[in-house]
């Protein structure tokens, strides 16, 4: 998630639809919105944003998210 009380923190969910852009509500009750989703067959990664983040959040998120992509590819 970038921005917000959460900042920098990976969260997991579980979606019914992995092609599906979730949102989800951070600790002090802000909906936050995915920025960028890299869908593969078996799961979807997305970058998460608060309302408050600042440019070098999200980018540090989106980088992030792209990271953790490619390092779960290399372990398949």
């Amino acid at each position: 998630m970038a921005g917000g009380p959460q900042d920098g923190q990976r969260i997991r969910r579980d979606f019914y639809a992995p092609r599906a852009h979730p949102a989800i509500r951070a600790d002090d009750g802000k909906v936050c919105c995915p920025v960028a989703m890299h869908v593969e067959l078996t799961h979807a990664v997305c970058a998460v944003v608060h309302p408050d983040a600042c440019d070098a959040q999200v980018e540090r998120a989106v980088d992030t998210m792209m990271g953790a992509d490619a390092s779960a590819a290399d372990r398949v």
